[in-house]
């Protein structure tokens, strides 16, 4: 008699696609990061932001009630701020269409770049748990000896990375603009403020995917965590010093600014020229001030650099993906 049982007997456990090994990469690598103090106090300065947003989106959305707070609040200040209030107000009265589209895409184009900054500190933090870690201990080995493919491990880390920009960026912006309709005195606010939703969600997207790609490149550079995340900081930070320094010399070198590049991206996206020139045509004592922000910075507002913010940005993506493919191997 055999001491086990060779007859054919059928799986009953339960059947799980590629999909879940990749979640539970990105789950476990999420849960790491979370677990890092500084990463929970920046995610609550993010939805803090996000509550801040919707507190001023709530008091624009007063503007339409006669007899509001808000509208009491405006009738205590000095006249040259009420009649700005008076003029706002009818704008939004006489043409909604217009005046809640122009109010939410120029509020939520600064929102977005606001919590960029956030974004770009909690991606530092997570460097470490992405792939830096797991070359220090050798772990891609023994992830290529449980049936995972380079390809699998990858995508699990990369949506790490995009479920923490989800709770710093993404989840934020819609969470303030979905919050900031509800609280709004008419329904049709969904409607007119559809475009900044759009763009806010093809901005941060596009990004998103950007900073995921760098951020894998960055933590593949080396097994020491000081020295990625100080990698990361110094793309970003030395990559800012250079903008001044375009205007002086060479203007190409701003396109080896993450940030420049991504905030031309944003202008490009959220077409801030023809919220400013609607604004400024409806508001005639606010105009005085729109013309003097569009005189400092016409150019960007009226001709960002696309081509140059996508070749600096591919440049960045394609050392990056160079990077990953000779670092996260077998050895």
């Amino acid at each position: 008699m055999a001491l086990h049982d060779t007859q054919y007997q059928h799986w009953q456990g339960r059947h799980v696609g590629i999909w879940s090994r990749r979640a539970v990469i990105a789950g476990q690598g999420l849960k790491s990061c979370l677990q890092v103090k500084w990463m929970r106090y920046i995610i609550t300065l993010c939805w803090g932001g996000a509550l801040v947003q919707v507190v001023a989106l709530f008091f624009l959305g007063q503007l339409l009630v006669a007899d509001s707070i808000v509208v009491e609040w405006l009738s205590n200040l000095n006249p040259q701020l009420q009649a700005i209030g008076r003029a706002l107000t009818s704008w939004l009265e006489g043409h909604p269409e217009i005046s809640v589209r122009t109010s939410f895409n120029l509020l939520f184009y600064f929102f977005s770049n606001s919590l960029m900054t956030f974004t770009m500190i909690a991606i530092a933090l997570s460097i470490p748990h992405l792939i830096t870690r797991d070359l220090s201990s050798n772990a891609i080995i023994i992830y290529s000896s449980k049936a995972l493919s380079r390809s699998d491990y990858l995508l699990g880390k990369f949506a790490t990375v995009l479920g923490l920009m989800v709770l710093t960026w993404l989840g934020p912006v819609c969470v303030a603009w979905f919050m900031g309709n509800l609280l709004s005195p008419n329904w049709h606010f969904f409607w007119h403020s559809r475009l900044a939703l759009a763009h806010g969600v093809v901005f941060l997207g596009g990004s998103m995917v950007v900073l995921g790609v760098l951020a894998l490149g960055v933590s593949a550079v080396s097994s020491s965590s000081k020295t990625t995340t100080s990698i990361w900081v110094g793309l970003w930070l030395v990559g800012n010093a250079l903008i001044p320094i375009a205007k002086e010399t060479k203007p190409w070198l701003r396109n080896l600014s993450l940030s420049y590049d991504l905030e031309q991206i944003g202008l490009s996206v959220f077409q801030l020229k023809n919220d400013f020139q609607a604004a400024e045509q409806n508001i005639p004592l606010f105009g005085d001030m729109i013309r003097a922000i569009r005189e400092r910075s016409r150019s960007a507002l009226e001709t960002p650099d696309l081509t140059g913010a996508l070749v600096g940005l591919g440049l960045m993506m394609a050392i990056c993906l160079v990077i990953v493919a000779r670092k996260v191997k077998p050895e």
